[in-house]
């Protein structure tokens, strides 16, 4: 099935499945009492619990800090993407293989990509390796026209959530039991694709200092992947779970000699080889897909996002019962929107190696994922135990 897209001013978004993420169970209920989904795979393709909604944002490689800056393309053209560094024009130049690249050069030919995240996975800096709500704190007053932007790319927290709140603060989600030694499974999905790729890191609970685990700490932990294929798999039916072969470097990542991943899903794209600006077409995709018809800008897409209260904003559609909340796009329709959701609800899984000399105890798993539409960052936390 060809896919749908809609609007470019939606940033990436997505979720770390598996394990649970702390975004996933909020209320520390097992099972299917903390959620209206009867597995955490079921709500694949979803923002479940907002928990895409936790990130960091205006972060450039060869910057000192991430700026919260929420800068997109600038025109449909794209021929650059605005400067979100915490110091001007100190963006170092791309390292990624450009075979890996989830976004084509502009109509006019210029590399339009190439201050972010993915153009050198892993260079750019993070405010919380477990993502902030929101992406950052910057906004301020919930009038000012800065909260404005952030909403308009799609950089708001969660309901009653303020900005800028570090994932690293979250209560511990449930927790999963790794044997050292073993492949274990991993999966994330995506609710607003936007390109780029990811990488999974360990990191020790007795490492936090004054109860924060640091970036670097989940660097010294950055896994290995056990095999050269991802899966895809439709919600929690295995018998769907389809290998696929995973475009994976470690060349010019950090830290070096790392591996990363690049995202298998291929964002829409015009002819001219610019994303899709005017929703719901999706002419073409931007790289080869792993599957036929698997590609577009998924379900996220299909939102408005709106002012929620003084301190955050929040993504509109239709309600449980169906009942439009907000107006959405022009196209976005509530069978337009069902029907993304439904494409989407899959998670990419991979597997990774638990290594054999980790000592027994409890560690925290970040998953990272570089976007190359936009310069942010996601990184989501599970609670892992390492066992014999």
């Amino acid at each position: 099935m060809a896919m749908l897209a809609l609007s470019g001013l939606v940033a990436s978004h997505v979720d770390l499945i598996w394990p649970p993420s702390r975004f996933q169970n909020p209320t520390g209920v097992p099972g299917a009492a903390a959620s209206v989904f009867p597995t955490l795979l079921e709500a694949a393709g979803g923002c479940h619990n907002f928990a895409c909604l936790w990130f960091n944002q205006g972060c450039q490689p060869g910057c000192a800090v991430c700026s919260d800056k929420a800068h997109m393309p600038v025109s449909p053209d794209v021929d650059t993407l605005e400067d979100a560094c915490s110091e001007a024009n100190m963006t170092t130049v791309p390292t990624l293989p450009a075979s890996l690249r989830t976004y084509q050069d502009g109509p006019s030919g210029k590399d339009w990509t190439w201050r972010s995240p993915w153009r050198s996975p892993g260079h750019a800096p993070v405010a919380s390796p477990c993502g902030l709500a929101g992406g950052g704190a910057l906004p301020g007053s919930w009038l000012s026209d800065s909260l404005q932007e952030h909403i308009r790319s799609g950089a708001v927290s969660p309901p009653f959530v303020r900005r800028g709140f570090d994932g690293r603060d979250v209560p511990p989600g449930p927790r999963t039991s790794w044997r050292r030694g073993t492949a274990q499974e991993v999966a994330w999905s995506i609710f607003a694709n936007k390109g780029g790729g990811y990488a999974y890191r360990l990191c020790p609970k007795s490492s936090a200092h004054d109860g924060a685990l640091s970036e670097e700490c989940f660097q010294s932990g950055h896994l290995k992947f056990a095999s050269n294929l991802s899966w895809i798999q439709y919600g929690s039916n295995e018998s769907s779970r389809t290998p696929i072969a995973a475009a994976r470097t470690n060349v010019g990542t950090w830290p070096a000699g790392s591996t990363w991943t690049r995202s298998p899903i291929p964002p829409c794209a015009n002819k001219d080889g610019s994303p899709v600006q005017d929703p719901p077409r999706c002419p073409a995709p931007m790289f080869p897909p792993p599957l036929p018809g698997l590609y577009g800008d998924g379900p996220g897409s299909c939102i408005t996002w709106a002012i929620h209260g003084p301190v955050e904003g929040y993504h509109t559609l239709y309600d449980p019962f169906g009942a439009s909340v907000y107006s959405g796009e022009p196209g976005c329709t509530k069978e337009v929107g069902l029907q993304l959701a439904q494409h989407f609800q899959f998670s990419i899984f991979d597997l990774v190696e638990v290594p054999a000399e980790l000592p027994p105890g409890e560690y925290t798993l970040s998953f990272r994922l570089d976007a190359e539409q936009t310069p942010q960052v996601w990184a989501h936390c599970s609670d892992i135990d390492v066992v014999d």
